[in-house]
């Protein structure tokens, strides 16, 4: 048997958000060559996209169309339904749902070695709601004989139908393969338990280490889309159905016209730095995240060497790569007195707190207190941020925008990264600020912006910027008309902008100095949307997806709403 998990770990690349269109040809062409288990991604309580959370009426409605006998299964993690040492079960109920009410047939549990016994519990909840289950055993490779015998001996006495080997290290082979296979014959398959191999493509062996597995007994593997994963990806299910002579046409002309694509965007596959990491059995999420930052392989390959050995198989740690990339970064909130639909909005009353002091305490999650700045051309606005004791920097009355305000600001910080968030969002989400400028350390010669789906039936409403961008998420245009449209009406693939922006001094400059001398450009001056700039001067600009709730107060109604969310909040 064989399983794609593509939806599901290549995931890691887009956040778990794929097109619609994409996931329905692909279960159509997987089911096709004769796949029997389709992943469509993970059901986790994390926020995330659609193909994290696999909502069971989503994953229906958008299937409901296809034509597939294939089996639909998802995938848990144990440690995000734990809590004080047992399983949130409150938690658990409201992510899975019995059997009868799901499209899905299998649950995969992956776990690592310290949390098997609660793994073996939630295989027996899971079990008594009508799902098939597995029990992914992580990391394999950083376990002992002992640990992977006692492992494999608790879960042949269990309820569990699957058990598999995960190479997430990317790092067995040959002799250990066998070893591992022997030590599931001895223990588990006298329990009629089927074996499962995952794996990672590092050392650039998971097709022939798959291969391997079936001949040694292995029931059912794992493969993806062009090898589609996190880090070096994994065994390439088109490769293995070649080898099984199962492939169709429509799976393979599928990979020419999105998958090729999506992985010149995503940048998915194997390098040296995956291959350093297989040897080295440390976890390839760290290389996978130090060589987006573009930090050179010879200092990849030092720290990896470092951390095989001081133990550091772990994830990643983020404050090592923003260390490495040795960028500071400094946050300036422009707000105006004078706007014309709303004056004074920026010290508006919200929930008790001026409302730019709210936008600034959101800040002061991301980066310290000291690297926030208000940028402002008012005493008053300058008075209230100074009781609150927040950095102020006044500035001319005659900026042409926010951003121009912004780039006088600049001007007396010494900082490589400037993020401009607007001071009338006050229901930002810190994450996503943390996620831009992970983005603009990712893409230092491209400015960083963000966009959020929303309903098309806001698409008329000209306060709201629209978002239209290309395959690799550079921003084509922007305006406040319904665009992208359709001859039958508005288009469904509708983004709006959200104001969180990061740029480089430089970039700030070019945009600052042309205003001086020739005012806004046309289409920044008909659209009313300052960004353009940026896009006819010809400095590229890459759109940021993100998931949280927002509401900017763009006029005095606008506060009802914000007030609106924050009570639903805590509620």
């Amino acid at each position: 048997m064989i399983l794609d998990c593509t939806l599901r770990d290549g995931g890691y690349y887009t956040h778990w958000e794929f097109d619609d269109e994409l996931v329905k040809e692909m279960v159509s062409a997987l089911n096709k060559s004769e796949v029997d288990y389709i992943e469509l991604g993970y059901k986790s309580p994390i926020p995330g996209g659609r193909f994290r959370k696999c909502n069971d009426k989503f994953i229906s409605q958008l299937l409901k169309d296809v034509d597939y006998d294939s089996h639909l299964a998802f995938m848990i993690d144990t440690k995000d339904f734990l809590e004080n040492g047992g399983i949130n079960m409150k938690l658990l109920r409201d992510v899975i749902k019995p059997k009868f009410l799901s499209p899905f047939t299998l649950c995969r549990i992956a776990t690592n070695y310290e949390t098997l016994d609660e793994t073996l519990e939630l295989v027996d909840i899971i079990s008594d709601l009508g799902y098939q289950t597995t029990v992914n055993l992580m990391k394999v490779a950083t376990l002992t004989k002992i640990a992977v015998k006692e492992s494999l001996e608790k879960l042949g006495k269990s309820n569990v139908d699957m058990i598999y080997i995960a190479d997430s290290l990317g790092s067995i082979h040959g002799k250990q393969i066998k070893e591992l296979l022997n030590l599931f014959r001895n223990t588990c398959i006298v329990n009629d338990k089927l074996l499962g191999f995952h794996p990672h493509n590092n050392l650039g062996l998971a097709f022939p280490n798959t291969i391997q597995a079936v001949e040694l007994g292995a029931d059912i593997v794992d493969g993806t889309i062009t090898g589609m994963g996190r880090g070096a990806g994994n065994l390439r299910i088109e490769q293995y159905l070649m080898w099984r002579k199962k492939p169709t046409n429509d799976l393979l002309d599928l990979i020419q016209r999105k998958f090729v694509p999506l992985k010149e965007k995503s940048k998915w596959g194997w390098s040296s730095n995956y291959m350093y990491s297989g040897m080295n059995e440390i976890h390839p999420s760290y290389p996978q995240e130090l060589q987006t930052y573009h930090i050179s392989d010879s200092k990849i390959q030092n720290k990896l060497e470092e951390l095989s050995f001081t133990g550091g198989k772990e994830f990643y740690n983020q404050g090592e790569i923003k260390s490495l990339s040795k960028k500071s970064v400094s946050i300036i909130i422009p707000a105006r007195y004078k706007s014309s639909r709303f004056p004074g909005k920026p010290i508006v009353d919200i929930d008790g707190t001026p409302m730019i002091i709210r936008v600034a305490d959101i800040a002061s999650k991301v980066v310290p207190k000291e690297k926030i700045y208000i940028a402002t051309e008012d005493e008053r606005i300058a008075k209230v941020v100074d009781d609150y004791d927040y950095k102020v920097i006044l500035t001319s009355d005659s900026c042409l925008t926010g951003t121009d305000r912004v780039c006088e600001a600049a001007q007396e910080i010494n900082s490589d990264i400037i993020v401009n968030i607007q001071g009338d969002e006050p229901l930002l989400d810190p994450d996503d600020i943390q996620k831009v400028i992970d983005e603009k350390l990712k893409y230092p010669d491209s400015v960083i912006n963000c966009m959020s789906r929303f309903d098309s039936t806001e698409a008329t409403n000209r306060n709201i910027p629209k978002v239209v961008s290309n395959f690799n998420n550079n921003l084509v245009y922007m305006s406040r008309s319904a665009i992208p449209g359709t001859k039958s009406g508005h288009s469904k693939l509708v983004h709006k902008q959200v104001c969180i922006y990061a740029f480089t001094k430089d970039e700030l400059d070019t945009f600052y100095q042309y205003g001086l001398k020739h005012g806004k450009t046309p289409l920044e001056w008909a659209e009313d949307i300052e960004i353009l700039r940026f896009v006819e001067l010809g400095i590229n600009v890459k759109m940021v997806e993100t998931f949280g709730t927002t509401q900017a107060v763009d006029i005095k109604e606008d506060v009802e709403k914000v007030l609106e969310i924050l009570s639903e909040r805590k509620s």
